[in-house]
Protein backbone atom coordinates (compact mmCIF):
# COMPACT_ATOMS: atom_id res chain seq x y z
CA UNK A 1 0.00 0.00 0.00
CA UNK A 2 2.59 2.32 0.90
CA UNK A 3 4.21 2.11 -2.67
CA UNK A 4 1.02 2.34 -3.98
CA UNK A 5 1.09 5.80 -2.56
CA UNK A 6 4.26 6.87 -3.40
CA UNK A 7 3.34 6.06 -7.45
CA UNK A 8 0.02 8.37 -6.63
CA UNK A 9 2.05 10.64 -5.74
CA UNK A 10 4.82 10.99 -7.87
CA UNK A 11 2.40 10.89 -10.98
CA UNK A 12 0.34 13.85 -9.29
CA UNK A 13 3.67 15.89 -8.82
CA UNK A 14 4.80 15.52 -12.44
CA UNK A 15 4.88 19.26 -13.99
CA UNK A 16 1.69 19.36 -16.43
CA UNK A 17 3.88 19.49 -19.13
CA UNK A 18 4.76 16.26 -18.97
CA UNK A 19 1.58 15.00 -19.25
CA UNK A 20 0.45 16.83 -22.51
CA UNK A 21 2.75 15.00 -25.07
CA UNK A 22 3.23 16.05 -28.79
CA UNK A 23 -0.18 15.27 -30.40
CA UNK A 24 1.58 12.28 -32.58
CA UNK A 25 1.39 8.62 -30.79
CA UNK A 26 3.68 6.88 -29.34
CA UNK A 27 4.39 3.48 -31.31
CA UNK A 28 2.47 0.57 -30.52
CA UNK A 29 5.83 -1.60 -30.16
CA UNK A 30 8.22 0.19 -27.49
CA UNK A 31 7.85 -2.36 -24.90
CA UNK A 32 7.75 -0.83 -21.35
CA UNK A 33 7.52 3.03 -22.59
CA UNK A 34 4.48 5.04 -20.78
CA UNK A 35 2.34 7.27 -23.29
CA UNK A 36 0.21 10.30 -21.79
CA UNK A 37 -1.77 12.47 -23.81
CA UNK A 38 -4.31 14.92 -22.40
CA UNK A 39 -7.17 15.19 -23.78
CA UNK A 40 -6.86 18.79 -24.98
CA UNK A 41 -4.07 18.15 -27.18
CA UNK A 42 -5.97 15.46 -29.55
CA UNK A 43 -6.54 16.72 -32.57
CA UNK A 44 -9.49 15.37 -34.87
CA UNK A 45 -8.88 14.91 -38.93
CA UNK A 46 -11.84 13.87 -41.67
CA UNK A 47 -11.95 10.63 -41.95
CA UNK A 48 -13.16 9.72 -45.02
CA UNK A 49 -14.29 5.84 -46.18
CA UNK A 50 -15.19 4.34 -49.17
CA UNK A 51 -19.46 3.88 -48.83
CA UNK A 52 -19.50 5.96 -45.57
CA UNK A 53 -20.90 9.83 -45.90
CA UNK A 54 -18.08 12.65 -45.07
CA UNK A 55 -18.51 13.97 -41.44
CA UNK A 56 -16.77 11.51 -39.47
CA UNK A 57 -13.09 12.61 -37.67
CA UNK A 58 -10.77 10.32 -36.52
CA UNK A 59 -7.47 11.38 -33.79
CA UNK A 60 -4.71 8.80 -33.20
CA UNK A 61 -4.37 8.87 -29.59
CA UNK A 62 -1.82 5.94 -29.24
CA UNK A 63 0.04 3.05 -32.40
CA UNK A 64 -0.24 3.28 -35.83
CA UNK A 65 -4.01 1.84 -36.56
CA UNK A 66 -2.11 1.01 -40.38
CA UNK A 67 0.80 -0.76 -39.20
CA UNK A 68 1.41 -4.11 -40.24
CA UNK A 69 0.58 -5.09 -36.37
CA UNK A 70 1.00 -3.72 -32.91
CA UNK A 71 -2.20 -2.17 -30.52
CA UNK A 72 -3.29 1.29 -31.32
CA UNK A 73 -5.98 3.37 -30.02
CA UNK A 74 -8.24 6.00 -32.08
CA UNK A 75 -11.29 8.17 -31.38
CA UNK A 76 -13.79 9.13 -34.01
CA UNK A 77 -16.08 11.50 -33.74
CA UNK A 78 -19.45 11.53 -35.30
CA UNK A 79 -21.77 14.47 -35.69
CA UNK A 80 -25.80 14.68 -34.28
CA UNK A 81 -27.49 12.23 -36.60
CA UNK A 82 -25.08 10.43 -38.45
CA UNK A 83 -25.52 7.20 -39.61
CA UNK A 84 -23.05 4.65 -40.64
CA UNK A 85 -23.84 1.65 -43.34
CA UNK A 86 -23.44 -2.19 -42.12
CA UNK A 87 -19.56 -2.86 -42.17
CA UNK A 88 -17.33 -5.52 -40.19
CA UNK A 89 -13.80 -5.29 -39.14
CA UNK A 90 -11.29 -8.06 -39.83
CA UNK A 91 -9.77 -8.33 -36.44
CA UNK A 92 -11.57 -7.80 -32.73
CA UNK A 93 -12.79 -4.18 -31.67
CA UNK A 94 -12.83 -2.72 -27.88
CA UNK A 95 -15.28 0.27 -28.02
CA UNK A 96 -16.00 2.49 -25.38
CA UNK A 97 -18.59 5.84 -25.36
CA UNK A 98 -17.05 8.74 -24.29
CA UNK A 99 -19.59 11.47 -25.52
CA UNK A 100 -22.88 11.87 -26.94
CA UNK A 101 -25.34 8.57 -27.43
CA UNK A 102 -23.69 5.87 -29.98
CA UNK A 103 -26.24 3.47 -32.08
CA UNK A 104 -25.40 0.13 -33.06
CA UNK A 105 -27.30 -3.21 -34.38
CA UNK A 106 -25.66 -6.17 -35.56
CA UNK A 107 -25.91 -7.47 -39.37
CA UNK A 108 -26.32 -6.28 -42.35
CA UNK A 109 -30.22 -5.39 -42.90
CA UNK A 110 -29.48 -1.61 -41.54
CA UNK A 111 -32.94 -1.77 -39.83
CA UNK A 112 -33.20 1.61 -38.17
CA UNK A 113 -35.87 -0.49 -35.66
CA UNK A 114 -32.67 -3.14 -34.49
CA UNK A 115 -30.17 0.14 -33.02
CA UNK A 116 -29.83 0.45 -29.50
CA UNK A 117 -27.82 3.37 -28.07
CA UNK A 118 -25.19 3.47 -25.88
CA UNK A 119 -24.52 6.66 -23.89
CA UNK A 120 -20.89 7.66 -22.38
CA UNK A 121 -19.29 4.49 -20.09
CA UNK A 122 -20.88 1.79 -22.22
CA UNK A 123 -18.90 -0.46 -23.28
CA UNK A 124 -18.83 -2.98 -26.80
CA UNK A 125 -16.64 -5.30 -27.66
CA UNK A 126 -16.88 -6.80 -31.36
CA UNK A 127 -15.37 -9.84 -32.66
CA UNK A 128 -13.68 -10.20 -36.02
CA UNK A 129 -15.66 -10.02 -39.01
CA UNK A 130 -18.85 -9.95 -36.80
CA UNK A 131 -20.99 -6.98 -39.21
CA UNK A 132 -22.47 -4.15 -37.39
CA UNK A 133 -24.09 -0.47 -38.38
CA UNK A 134 -25.26 2.22 -36.53
CA UNK A 135 -24.82 5.84 -36.02
CA UNK A 136 -24.87 8.72 -33.60
CA UNK A 137 -27.85 10.86 -32.02
CA UNK A 138 -25.82 14.61 -30.55
CA UNK A 139 -22.18 15.50 -31.31
CA UNK A 140 -20.98 11.59 -30.27
CA UNK A 141 -17.12 10.13 -29.70
CA UNK A 142 -16.05 6.89 -29.38
CA UNK A 143 -12.59 5.40 -28.39
CA UNK A 144 -11.72 2.58 -30.46
CA UNK A 145 -8.43 -0.01 -29.24
CA UNK A 146 -7.54 -3.19 -31.33
CA UNK A 147 -5.10 -5.18 -32.91
CA UNK A 148 -3.47 -2.90 -36.41
CA UNK A 149 -3.91 -3.10 -38.93
CA UNK A 150 -7.27 -1.21 -38.20
CA UNK A 151 -9.44 -1.99 -41.47
CA UNK A 152 -13.10 -1.21 -42.51
CA UNK A 153 -14.94 -3.38 -44.88
CA UNK A 154 -18.85 -2.50 -46.17
CA UNK A 155 -20.45 -5.55 -45.57
CA UNK A 156 -22.64 -5.91 -48.61
CA UNK A 157 -19.69 -5.58 -50.81
CA UNK A 158 -16.23 -6.92 -49.14
CA UNK A 159 -14.37 -4.10 -49.91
Amino acid sequence: MRLFKTLVLLSLSLPAAALAQDAAPAAADEAGAHAFTANDSIGFTPFELPGFDPGIQLAVVHGDPAAASGDYTVRLLFPDGYRFPAHYHPKAEHLTVLTGTFLIAMGTDENPDALEEYTPGSYLYFPPEQAHYGGATGRTVIQLHGQAPFQVMLANTGT
